[in-house]
């Protein structure tokens, strides 16, 4: 609005791109008035995207692994997949501000595909029954050549895809039905198993996830965090246990952070667990040691 935000023609443009930046960023139906910070927030935004492209070339971007617990005996079966970059110039830049930059610009497949190409390579050096879980981006599975993709990495490392399991979210089927259909159908047939993460959080009817045929189903952490907080977290969690056991699904719970979620998890037949209570994600230098700690039989103190 001149004369509050400029005086010229080229600087209310230039700032009004600015508010509609922010506006997009917001979600459909979003109205922003420009704000002296959002020259900051795009600067940096800009910054990060440079980093980001210098970062993939050079591979600087690396999958770090947290443990996957089976909750009888709490024994380690194997590790997810984490990305984790810390940036020369940046320094540490999470995932839920790199990812979604990375998605937005198009490298998101070329880092996933680096990704798991590291990935499956450090699994091969773990105990052979050990899975690799390994996340897929939602606009991932806009892409009909994403299976066949992730199983030419599979077979270039020499990985076997029986221990490769890979996370969709909910909400990337529902938007992408029929293409995620066919990547789900192709890894399937090669052996890779398909977990749904964020089970619950998504706006997937039952009949819709069924139609995937899926192996597994992750626990969201929101849910496993209201488990001592309110009879309502409970109830959800039970829900999605009996889901899973009546159609023959494992179930993970994630987040796990303290005795009493674990307890109560394991009495209501969970299977799976994953959280800071055994772990957090560590460099794969760090596994070896980890799993020395634990043993003889992998067991998580």
């Amino acid at each position: 609005i001149a004369p509050d935000d400029a005086t010229n023609s080229e600087e209310l443009v230039r700032r009004a791109d600015r508010a509609l930046y922010r506006a997009k960023s917001d979600g459909r139906s979003s109205v922003r008035f420009f704000e002296p910070q959002m020259d900051t927030h795009v600067e940096r935004r800009i910054q990060i995207e440079r980093e980001l492209r210098a970062g993939i070339a050079a591979s600087l971007i690396v999958p770090h692994y947290q443990p996957l617990v089976s909750l009888d005996g709490n024994r380690i079966i194997g590790f997810e997949a984490l990305a984790r970059w810390e940036s020369e110039n940046l320094g540490s830049i999470p995932p839920d501000v790199f990812i979604p930059i990375a998605e937005e610009t198009g490298l998101i497949g070329l880092l996933s595909d680096q990704l798991l190409r590291q990935a499956c390579l450090a699994a091969n050096t773990w105990p052979r029954d050990f899975i690799l879980a390994f996340n897929i981006s939602p606009t991932q599975l806009r892409d009909p050549t994403l299976g066949l993709r992730i199983l030419s990495i599979v077979a270039q490392t020499g990985f076997n895809a029986r221990r490769l399991e890979i996370e969709i979210t909910e909400s990337a089927l529902v938007e992408n039905t029929g293409v995620a259909q066919s990547i789900i159908d192709d890894l399937r047939q090669a052996g890779v198993r398909i977990a749904l993460d964020d089970f619950g959080t998504g706006y997937a009817t039952l009949s819709q996830l069924l139609s995937f045929h899926l192996d597994k189903i992750k626990i969201d952490r929101s849910f496993v965090s209201r488990l001592d907080k309110a009879g309502d977290g409970l109830i959800i969690v039970r829900a999605i246990l009996g889901l899973a056991s009546g159609f023959g699904l494992i179930t993970t719970a994630e987040g796990i952070e303290d005795a009493e979620q674990l307890a109560c998890l394991k009495a209501n037949g969970c299977q799976e667990g994953q959280g800071y209570l055994f772990s957090k994600a560590i460099p794969a230098n760090d596994i070896p040691a980890l799993l020395n700690l634990a043993s003889p039989t992998s067991a998580v103190a």
